[in-house]
């Protein structure tokens, strides 16, 4: 017998008990039933065997790694379903994530609105059958023969090159799939979801508020879904769309090719848009999104290509317009709100940048961040026919942030790091932990901040970009990726380190462990070729750009 300890609750079990048995007795007394259980701050799944006396606490859809496990389970049952639907000839694949929608596509398909209905009684008939979902651990050969024999080619190259023994394999009834991360306990939890047919595949939608049954769509935006789409399938192109397949390239010696080619893949997209801007005569440049996207070497490198089609770029930072200290606004738990647009002072950046595109005599503040004011010291400038202006900050496509300026002079870009890259068809790599992994190298190496403290902060940041940058992304004339293919196999060995000195801290190791779970996928490469004005090396560092 084993004591387990729910709250001031004790508990004596069997051995051979499982935590799904003690959800059931949860279920009865309470009127709910857990979706997962933490124990000794490890997140587990039901079908797991209590194996000691311990302390458990039961989790709920108010907690955000059940709602990412229930949106994993979801995608496991609609590639089920789809490969169903295509009488198990064709198997789907998840491109990638628009808000709380998960769009896949059919290699070479579109998916009908009558497929679509026979995709969702699909759905609905597995979730309706409970299927208990299955993990087995099979050593690595005997995973590979599976792989093979299910023609899930991109799993197969996946282990290839991952030094794992054994491999988890998961089965919905007779469906075999690798899957990144923990599940559901059977299929019968995925009890709120929405299909929406979307250009030529679907877009799968799940509650994203910790209400399960609260599942709106919206409308991902004809830009921002065109770029992530353009962006996948250039990756896919250039047999480059997988781990495993990006870690064959580097295992036969392609890589140095791969950085050149895609650093003047990027290199021409910069370049066509200094040509852009001259051709349309605007003169205020502004370049937005979200936290470690690479505004700042991206706007650098604007401005040396501005210069070969003779204009001349001045920077001006949000920063400096921020309010005096004692004006700036202040969150309810007492500390200075900088992220919110009130924060800044916008009738004098109005002004400020009034007064350059109207030729006069003008001085740009500079906001010292220690003193929490703004100081008028700098030398008047005045801008000629030639000068154009680049404004960068997270609102600046924020319609509220320049209402006095005149909207024909503005030509707005919005920037972020979307992955190309996926573990495979079943398994996407979040944008969002990109840009975690970027930050946390950047910050320790330029600002001091410990990587406990970038991995505490990064919810607060992504709900401040929710709230002031996504919004606005379609207002941009053009979205630019600066996401790199290789990227990830070039902050392994900065943020490994890093990441494993935190997988015992309790606040922070459960992010620490699933960070370090994406980057061992990937092979490490040296960054020697990398080019010094690379977008990459605003975090890595050695940029020859001014980026910190």
């Amino acid at each position: 017998m084993y004591k387990v300890t729910m709250g001031d609750n004790v508990i004596e079990v069997n051995e051979g008990a499982t935590y799904h048995e003690l959800a059931l007795e949860y279920e009865k007394e309470h009127g709910v039933m857990p979706y997962l259980v933490r124990v000794d701050d490890t997140v587990k799944e039901l079908r797991r065997h209590i194996r000691r006396d311990e302390k458990i606490e039961f989790l709920f859809f108010d907690n955000d790694t059940v709602r990412e496990t229930y949106t994993r389970t979801a995608i496991f049952i609609l590639l089920k379903s789809i490969y169903e639907a295509y009488d198990k000839k064709l198997d789907a694949g998840l491109k990638f994530r628009i808000k709380n929608g998960y769009y896949f596509e059919v290699e070479d398909e579109e998916i009908t609105e009558e497929k679509l209905k026979l995709i969702k009684e699909n759905f609905d008939k597995t979730v309706e059958s409970k299927f208990f979902i299955q993990k087995t651990s099979y050593q690595k050969q005997d995973a590979l023969d599976i792989f093979r024999k299910n023609r899930m080619e991109d799993a197969m190259l996946l282990f290839q090159y991952n030094y794992k023994p054994v491999i988890n394999i998961r089965t919905i009834d007779y469906y075999v799939k690798y899957i990144n991360g923990i599940l559901l306990y059977d299929t019968s939890y995925i009890t709120h979801y929405e299909l929406r047919k979307f250009k030529k595949g679907i877009f799968l939608i799940v509650p994203d508020t910790e209400d399960v049954t609260k599942v709106e769509f919206t409308d991902p935006g004809e830009k921002i879904f065109n770029i992530h789409n353009v962006s996948v399938d250039w990756a896919k192109k250039l047999q480059i769309n997988t781990v495993g397949k990006l870690n064959d390239s580097i295992a036969r010696g392609n890589f140095n090719d791969l950085v050149i080619m895609t650093e003047s893949f990027q290199d021409k997209l910069i370049g066509d848009i200094a040509s852009e801007i001259k051709n349309s005569g605007k003169r205020l440049i502004l370049v937005a999104g979200p936290s470690s996207s690479g505004k700042t070497s991206f706007s650098h490198r604007l401005m040396y290509h501005m210069r070969a089609v003779e204009l001349n770029p001045y920077p001006v930072s949000c920063d400096d317009f921020f309010k005096e200290r004692s004006e700036t606004p202040v969150k309810a738990n007492g500390e200075y709100d900088f992220e919110t647009i009130d924060a800044v002072d916008i009738n004098l950046l109005n002004k400020t940048l009034n007064g350059l595109l109207n030729h006069e005599e003008t001085v740009i503040p500079r906001f010292d961040f220690e003193i929490g004011t703004k100081t008028f010291k700098r030398t008047p400038l005045k801008l000629s026919d030639n000068d154009v202006i680049i404004l960068e900050g997270i609102h600046c496509l924020n319609p509220a942030l320049l209402s006095n300026v005149d909207q024909n002079s503005i030509y707005k870009i919005y920037i972020s790091a979307l992955t190309e890259v996926c573990i495979d068809n079943a398994n996407r790599i979040a944008t969002s932990d990109l840009r975690l992994m970027r930050r946390l190298v950047r910050d320790q190496r330029t600002r001091g901040i410990s990587p406990k403290t970038t991995l505490k902060l990064w919810k607060n940041v992504r709900e401040g970009e929710e709230k002031y940058i996504f919004p606005f992304q379609e207002r941009a004339d053009i979205l630019i990726n600066s996401a790199l293919i290789y990227e990830f196999s070039v902050l392994k060995l900065k943020a490994l380190p890093m990441l494993y000195r935190l997988t015992e801290d309790k606040e922070v190791s459960e992010i620490a462990r699933r960070l370090i779970k994406i980057l061992n996928y990937f092979l490490a490469v040296d960054t020697d070729v990398i080019p010094r004005y690379s977008i990459i090396r605003e975090f890595i560092g050695n940029s020859v750009l001014e980026v910190g």
